[in-house]
């Protein structure tokens, strides 16, 4: 009787265990959905209608404009190339 005696003790054990672990499962997921619930304000969680503008990571904001001056480089010497190529057809005429 006694191995059966431990083995009732032992499924007793477990199973408290595992009740008791599955009720603070339970109770923390239920308060997780109560907590989502009560920060679903809309007014909280309404996208920003006024976006801060990109910033450097010293805090000074990034300018947009004037192209890259690899890019200007490369199409004032296109224009450049052009213009000696048109004036030399003319030329040759």
């Amino acid at each position: 009787m006694s191995l059966l005696d431990s083995l009732g003790e032992s499924l007793g054990g477990l199973t408290d265990s595992v009740l008791s672990g599955g009720e603070k499962f339970v109770d923390s997921w239920f308060d997780n959905e109560a907590n989502k619930v009560a920060s679903a304000a809309p007014e909280e969680n309404r996208p920003a209608t006024h976006q801060e503008p990109a910033q450097q990571p010293t805090g000074q904001p990034i300018h947009y404009g004037m192209p890259s001056t690899n890019t200007l480089l490369m199409v004032g010497g296109g224009v450049v190339v052009m213009m000696m190529f048109f004036m030399l057809m003319m030329r040759g005429k």
